[in-house]
């Protein structure tokens, strides 16, 4: 593909497939701008701490220029032995893979927070230790989301039901959402198809245009 937006080196040919075929898709459901240079810094997230070897091998502006949306392409390598005795002797291929981050500028600041769908042991835990964010008047969201912050009030301001009713509405379980301040990101472990990726540019620029 003429043009194409991303790096490609040690990626099989199916996974630069699903990119052209993603990359087509953004083009026809947003308008697609290319940035200069990456708009955000992305190990300045805790959710980055686990992972330093992951670089970005591309950014796409959503709805550009009217929106603040950006969906990061962050690269895995990985690495797959063959042959040899415990470990030992044998051949060792390299090869990358892509995940899609969003990232967004909002309009309030939330301090710092995490939000995750909600796990069992996460009900556990909050009986011996509470330090989660709790919304008493919206139970529908307390029941399904983990919400900490370094800040309580300050999240809670900025956490409107509009913006709890879009998480409700178009977090898929495998989300993880990392705000610092007016800056979100939105990681998944998911691999990049056209699908995945256009709902997760749906969401970011949903909450974007929240006021």
């Amino acid at each position: 593909m003429k043009n194409f937006p991303f790096d490609t080196v040690s990626l099989d040919a199916d996974e630069v497939q699903a990119l052209e075929d993603t990359y087509k898709e953004l083009k026809r459901k947003f308008n697609i701008g290319l940035p200069n240079k990456s708009e955000h810094h992305i190990n300045k997230f805790e959710i980055f701490n686990n992972i330093p070897d992951a670089k970005l091998g591309g950014t796409l502006l959503v709805n550009y220029p009217s929106a603040n949306c950006y969906l990061n392409f962050v690269k895995f390598s990985y690495q797959n032995s063959m042959g040899g005795r415990g470990g030992k002797g044998g051949q060792v291929t390299q090869y990358d893979k892509y995940q899609v981050w969003a990232f967004a500028d909002l309009k309030s600041d939330f301090g710092r927070v995490l939000i995750r769908r909600k796990t069992f042991t996460d009900r556990v835990l909050e009986i011996f230790h509470p330090v989660e964010l709790k919304f008493n008047n919206d139970k529908t969201f307390s029941n399904h989301f983990y919400v900490v912050a370094n800040d309580n009030e300050k999240a809670k301001a900025a956490m409107t039901s509009a913006f709890r009713n879009v998480l409700v509405e178009m977090m898929y379980k495998d989300f993880v959402v990392e705000i610092i301040n007016t800056t979100i990101v939105i990681r998944t472990i998911q691999p990049v198809t056209p699908e995945h990726t256009v709902h997760l540019a749906e969401f970011v620029n949903k909450l974007s245009e929240l006021t």
